[in-house]
């Protein structure tokens, strides 16, 4: 029994021995061969071998060291291999993850190299995988990939500005100027003069349309705040100084109202029937504040069009110019 018992250890020392021999130089130098073949034709493939290569010569030892510092030199350049014919391929999301363990391979191989071409795209794939989900509708995914490609660059001034959007879409409206104004100072800081002028004229777009609601319900305290507030991302809208114009004139800040209308005017298109609302609030400013004889002007200035009414009626009846 006790013989039995001896042989049976030995024989398992041996199979241990074997087991651990079992793999030699000549391992690792065919696996690395077969991934360099399969690099062209099957990059996962060619990977998954170029890992093993270097996992057998670990295993081998010092006898293996060249082999396997040669595998390991091969490992995230051909993960980034397959993960951009993922991307050519418009494989948006398993491009992303590939991009990410070739990143992580860089790392642990000290590849700095492609460590960071790696860690350059992601943020644009990111981006690009965001788009996809906005097109989708699916605005939580869209902002969670922005979210990521802001990880990895913070300056990325579209994907703030992409974020403002899909935030849009959920009605969140401080969540979404939040992320527009970032699109503003990122795209400032690094001249990406496109993506600041969409991120603006979003912004004043929302605030004269919350704007415009609140005037609707008379509230023009709210509606004056809400315009001085768009005033700061679009100087060029005519629709956004005139209801300032009225509002204010509605609040009695006839000297307010003044400058917004002049400013207004002085954006609005060259025609007399364009004009016209802007002389008719001048015009209200200044019968407001007393000054008869230059209102008289302004609203003759605004009997044009959709104002001639309106503005006959101040001259004729109201204020009976000469």
């Amino acid at each position: 029994m006790k013989m039995t018992i001896r042989s049976l250890a030995i024989l398992i020392a041996m199979a241990v021995t074997i087991n651990s021999f079992a793999q030699t130089k000549d391992d690792a130098v065919n696996a690395y061969n077969k991934a360099v073949t399969l690099a062209g034709s099957d990059p996962q493939q060619a990977v998954i071998s170029m890992k093993e290569a270097a996992d057998i010569a670990a295993k081998v030892g010092v006898e293996a060291d060249t082999i396997g510092q040669m595998a390991q030199q091969q490992i995230a350049t051909l993960q980034y291999n397959y993960a951009t014919a993922l991307y050519k391929e418009k494989k948006i999301d398993e491009a992303v993850e590939n991009f990410k363990i070739a990143s992580d391979y860089a790392k642990q191989y000290n590849d700095e190299s492609t460590k960071a071409k790696a860690d350059d795209l992601l943020p644009k794939l990111y981006l690009a995988k965001g788009v996809n989900d906005y097109k989708s509708e699916k605005f939580d995914a869209a902002v969670e990939s922005y979210t990521k490609a802001l990880e990895y660059d913070s300056t990325l001034a579209r994907a703030w500005l992409n974020m403002g959007l899909a935030y849009k879409k959920q009605d969140k409206d401080a969540e979404m100027r939040n992320a527009l104004e970032n699109a503003v100072k990122q795209g400032l800081a690094t001249n990406d003069e496109k993506t600041v002028e969409a991120a603006r004229k979003t912004m004043s777009d929302d605030l004269l349309i919350t704007a415009n609601n609140a005037f609707k319900k008379n509230d023009f305290n709210t509606t004056a705040d809400l315009l001085s507030e768009a005033v700061k991302y679009s100087d060029n809208n005519p629709e956004i100084y005139y209801l300032y114009a009225v509002a204010l004139n509605k609040l009695e800040r006839f000297d307010d109202a003044l400058a917004q209308a002049e400013k207004g005017l002085s954006v609005e298109e060259d025609a007399a029937a364009k004009k016209a609302r802007f002389h008719f609030e001048i015009g209200n400013a200044q019968a407001g504040k007393g000054q008869n004889g230059d209102a008289c002007a302004s609203y003759k200035k605004a009997a044009v069009g959709a104002f001639a009414e309106s503005a006959n009626y101040q001259i004729k009846t109201v204020l009976k110019c000469s």
